[in-house]
């Protein structure tokens, strides 16, 4: 593993990192708040401009450590000068084929508990980034993931309670040979099977009255229920499953997270960045696969930290984070501050957290993933992200003054001023910044604007010192 190396110094909650304007400041504090979510559309300047800013701000700080999701080839190079510019380059661990490094996802999650619930949790979030590229949504999709998640969970505990330990070849040996029909069960070739095998040596085993309950659960489910299920129905089911354990058994990715272990989440916590350089771009699902199971083992091993103010904070640094994102995010948002951790998304536009969080609730999860941001920064952006932005700063009371004047009578009357005005008031609530604020006038980098990119940051609860909680802010692309 690491080493600590020389002992850095430890951060205050309320250091500042970086200067809003002459009064206002982000500091740690205000980080851990939930982190950023940075949107804006292609070319607006957000990568450049705000997001290479912001992670500059932090890792001069020097007392933390996080995740890297490279979301396309160039990202490495971009990643590689900021370390080297803070004097951290020996901070920064690359994770891909072409080095040494190697994390098993499942071995991890056995030797920090290993409770069947979790690891199925493991499997089937990183199987959401396979899925999201073809997910249809609909009723139907919600009942195939809870029928794949349960045959996820009876295999797991099947298997860790006969052999010891999961790996994903032995899921996908025990699930594979599982009786069709109740007539297999009775055969000689099915007894002599893995599958048998397996469940004969879980029922020998000693076991906590939990395993116990759980397991009699797993057998009437793969020897009473599964046997008398359709055919097409329980193909279906399992074409699911075994999408997931196939990318974890073949391949690359088999020998970077089906292997031994000589990286993991736990050296962040002494000050290292682990950047995973394997973008879907260049990737495919490799890359997603990859990327989803570093990031979710990386936020449970920060919920599961006791983290005192002395110790390291975490970011999670996602760019086209519609790439990573997946339902665990804002469950994450929402407990992540207490343990020192946060997220950094950026991101063109709301619209592409709602086609990749499909189905009835995917919307939902897409804005509560959102509302849990403690800083929100929009550069110029599309009318979707742009109403959303408005409406997340409520409305104000405003007075609205009118009038008409009345046709002339006489040229007296309108020599000595007699002119027949009349006045009107009234008052609603308009939105305190109109949508059109977010889409027009924003600077977008380039020499044309002088290297310069402007953006509106929203903060929630705390205003800014003129007493709002939004602010005109301007980022240097240099």
């Amino acid at each position: 593993m690491f080493g600590i190396g020389k002992r850095r110094r430890r951060c205050a909650l309320d250091q500042p990192l970086l200067a809003w304007s002459k009064q206002d400041w982000l500091t740690v504090r205000g980080l851990l708040n939930g982190g950023f979510a940075i949107l804006g559309a292609s070319g607006s300047g957000k990568t450049s401009s705000s997001g290479k800013q912001l992670a500059r701000s932090i890792l001069s700080q020097g007392w933390n450590g996080g995740l890297i999701l490279c979301a396309k080839p160039e990202d490495a190079a971009f990643w590689q000068r900021l370390f080297a510019e803070a004097g951290r380059k020996r901070d920064l661990v690359m994770f891909c084929p072409e080095e040494c490094w190697r994390f098993n996802f499942l071995d991890y999650e056995m030797r920090h508990g290993g409770h069947t619930r979790n690891i199925t949790r493991l499997i089937m979030t990183i199987g959401e980034t396979l899925r999201s590229s073809d997910r249809q949504g609909g009723e139907n999709s919600d009942f195939w993931e809870r029928e794949q998640e349960r045959m996820i969970y009876n295999a797991v505990q099947i298997v860790k309670t006969a052999t010891g330990h999961v790996t994903a070849s032995d899921l996908q040996r025990f699930i594979g040979g599982a009786a069709q029909s109740s007539e297999e069960i009775g055969s000689e070739r099915w007894r002599a099977g893995f599958h048998q095998e397996c469940i004969h040596a879980a029922y020998q085993a000693r076991k906590s009255t939990v395993d116990e309950h759980d397991c009699q659960l797993a057998y009437e489910y793969w020897l009473g229920e599964i046997p008398r299920m359709a055919q097409k129905t329980r193909s279906s089911i399992e074409v699911g499953v075994n999408g997931i354990l196939h990318t974890f058994n073949t391949g690359i990715v088999r020998e970077l997270v089906s292997g031994e272990t000589n990286v993991s989440p736990d050296e962040m916590f002494q000050g290292k960045w682990i950047m995973v350089n394997m973008s879907p771009s260049a990737w495919g699902d490799i890359g997603n696969f990859v990327n989803a199971g570093w990031k979710y083992l990386t936020q449970r091993a920060v919920l599961r930290r006791q983290a005192g103010e002395g110790d390291t904070f975490n970011v999670i640094w996602c760019d086209e984070a519609q790439q990573f994102v997946n339902s665990f995010d804002s469950q994450y948002l929402a407990q992540c501050r207490s343990h020192l951790g946060c997220m950094v998304f950026l991101t063109q536009s709301l619209s592409s957290f709602y086609s990749v969080l499909s189905g009835p609730a995917g919307r939902h999860q897409a804005d509560a993933l959102m509302a849990n941001f403690g800083h929100t920064i929009i550069h110029a952006c599309d009318p979707i992200t742009a109403q959303w932005a408005s409406s997340k700063l409520g409305k104000k009371l405003e007075t609205f003054i009118g009038g008409s004047m009345a046709p002339s009578n006489d040229l007296w009357d309108d020599l000595w001023g007699r002119s027949q005005y009349t006045g009107s008031f009234s008052e609603h609530y308009e939105p305190v910044l109109q949508e059109h604020v977010f889409m027009n006038g924003l600077r977008t980098g380039g020499h044309i604007n002088g290297l310069m990119c402007d953006a509106i940051l929203l903060r929630n609860g705390q205003p800014f010192s003129h007493g709002q909680n939004w602010l005109n802010v301007s980022f240097s692309q240099k």
